[in-house]
């Protein structure tokens, strides 16, 4: 059983202050906690129901603290309607260096993506098809927020993700360098031909690419939709990581 005081600090740890102040994230769900042996994040603290300790016991590094937990309680620290079987604190990992775009590779760009599903979503989708970087504007969401982190299924643990000022990051990235984006106004999606490497360029949910950022593109698409065809019976936009899976998939074919 646990303590008020446990109880009242992984309550906590749903806050962005109190993620920082202790250094940890919260992560649920067997799916993802199975997978955090396999990487290189530190594990503070397992909590889970005594069926799932049965079964998984072994798999748990030496020194993690372990706590089975009933129902109740689990339901009691869990950021979730359903909680899982079972939550794991983690470290949260020391910020690297300044992100630079490795030459060869596809790497994405997120100019102000607010919402943590999107985000979530997005880090999943790159995952899928290999991309390995994301770049992040310190206003996008925070990839350790438990509602980023659980869209995700896991994805955050192999999809290094990055946060920085985009201008300077431009201006340091190599000239002659692809920085694709997309916008209303560009070259339909599906008549030009990908370079299979570069940066893309993901907007803000509501606003797009901002004005600066849109400076660094040089090339500019669009994804035809039905009211580009002037059917007035067809949503204004794409959701952003809707958009930005059809971009990966476009820029990753063969």
């Amino acid at each position: 059983m646990l303590s008020h005081s446990q109880i009242k600090y992984i309550q906590s740890l749903q806050q962005k202050k109190f993620r920082r102040q202790y250094g940890v994230f919260v992560a649920e769900g067997e799916k993802i906690v199975s997978e955090l042996w396999a990487s290189n994040f530190g594990v503070e603290g397992i909590y889970a129901l005594s069926g799932w300790l049965e079964a998984h016991r072994h798999e748990i590094r030496p020194g993690v603290d372990i706590y089975e937990l009933s129902e109740k309680d689990l339901g009691r620290i869990s950021g979730l309607k359903t909680p899982n079987k079972v939550m794991a604190v983690v470290k949260t990992p020391e910020p690297g260096n300044e992100p630079e775009h490795m030459a060869g590779s596809l790497s994405l760009v997120l100019d102000k993506v607010q919402d943590p599903g999107n985000l979530g979503t997005i880090i999943r989708t790159a995952d899928w098809f290999g991309i390995r970087q994301i770049i992040c504007s310190p206003d996008t969401a925070e990839v350790f927020s438990p509602k980023v982190v659980q869209a995700t299924m896991g994805s955050f643990l192999r999809v290094k993700v990055s946060y920085t000022e985009l201008e300077p990051f431009f201006e340091k990235t190599k000239a002659g360098t692809p920085v694709y984006g997309a916008f209303l106004e560009g070259e339909n999606l599906f008549e030009v031909n990908p370079s299979g490497q570069g940066l893309m360029v993901i907007g803000n949910e509501s606003k797009g690419i901002s004005y600066k950022v849109a400076t660094f593109v040089g090339k500019k698409l669009r994804i035809p939709g039905g009211r580009q065809s002037n059917s007035l019976n067809s949503a204004e936009s794409l959701n952003a990581s809707v958009a930005a899976g059809i971009l990966m998939a476009w820029m990753t074919k063969k």
